[in-house]
């Protein structure tokens, strides 16, 4: 479906919180909204396809991470905010064909959880626990759908 208006919905993807929403896009200038929400000024396209794309940061998985997800049927990882737009038959930006639901379901978020690994600490005036470690696991999960959320 074409979108006639000024504003076409899109989703956003939020790194940090792990939750996914839609949003407004200005059809006209969507290239600078979506370089504000992803959080760079050089971004990447990757296709979902033939009518739906991600948009990115360029350098998103050389920055320090605290996600990764992972697209179906894509092998990249994808690191950072993620904007989707839908595309219409000529290739401009229109409304998604896939709901929020659709697209969350496409995307695995792998998150890294920081464990402690602790010792006992016993003395004559000391009973406590001590650092002794970290243990690190991966945890996967699919984003979180903010309805009526604004980010």
């Amino acid at each position: 479906m074409t979108c006639t208006s000024a504003n076409v919905t899109a989703f956003f993807y939020d790194s940090f919180s792990g939750t996914i929403a839609d949003i407004s896009l200005n059809s006209e200038g969507y290239l600078e909204e979506i370089k504000q929400r992803i959080g760079c000024g050089l971004f990447d396209v990757v296709r979902i396809d033939d009518h739906h794309d991600i948009f990115l940061d360029d350098n998103g998985l050389a920055d320090g991470l605290h996600t990764i997800a992972h697209l179906k049927n894509f092998a990249n990882p994808l690191a950072g905010n993620l904007v989707i737009v839908g595309r219409n038959e000529s290739g401009d930006i229109a409304e998604p064909r896939m709901t929020v639901e659709e697209i969350a379901a496409q995307i695995t978020v792998y998150r890294p959880v920081m464990g402690l690994e602790l010792t006992t600490l016993e003395g004559p005036d000391l009973i406590g626990f001590g650092l002794s470690g970290f243990n690190i696991r991966m945890e996967k999960s699919e984003p979180v759908i903010v309805i009526d959320g604004e980010f």
